[in-house]
């Protein structure tokens, strides 16, 4: 996949960089690296969400929320920047405002897993796991691969309060 509009070598190097600076688990350098690409490669939509995630590495959740708000307007035909917005939402802290705001695109966008994930991250978190059960099985029967999500899910510490009822077999799809 090419994050560049434009066939510059040192742009896609750039782009390269900061990728593999992010995937050895140094989002500072990967910033870096990102803030010497020219400003009109840093909007685009697949260097958005690496500053996103960079920014979240980093525990910068305020600078996430804004590349998020960002990558709504450059991106708008994708769910990735309102997923995003209520991702740093809920690690702002404001949990009921990220769940409320995801809400309503599960219509828009019903065939991505990632939504229903989430919002059974956050129904969890809010004490409302009936809720977060019925999310989640729509999630699993939305992937190829519910036993990743699965896994996934056993993993993350937003979805603890399932764990008992994953790891018992009892929620499934």
């Amino acid at each position: 996949m090419n994050p560049t509009s434009t066939n510059d070598p040192k742009v896609e190097h750039g782009v390269r960089a900061a990728q593999g600076w992010f995937e050895l688990g140094l989002p500072a350098e990967a910033e870096a690296e990102i803030a010497l690409l020219p400003e009109a490669t840093q909007r685009q939509p697949e260097v958005l969400k690496l500053r996103f995630h960079a920014a979240r590495a980093g525990r910068r959740h305020e600078a996430a929320l804004e590349l998020a708000r960002i990558l709504m307007d450059v991106d708008a035909g994708e769910f990735w920047g309102w997923l995003y917005r209520s991702q740093a939402l809920h690690w702002l802290g404001r949990t009921a405002e990220a769940l409320e705001l995801l809400l309503p695109l599960q219509d828009r966008w019903p065939k991505a897993f990632e939504i229903p994930y989430d919002l059974a991250c956050y129904c969890a978190q809010l004490g409302r796991e009936d809720e977060a059960r019925d999310w989640f099985r729509r999630a699993s029967r939305l992937t190829k691969h519910p036993s990743a999500v699965r896994s996934m899910a056993l993993s993350d510490p937003d979805l603890e309060p399932l764990w008992p009822d994953l790891q018992g077999g009892t929620l499934a799809p």
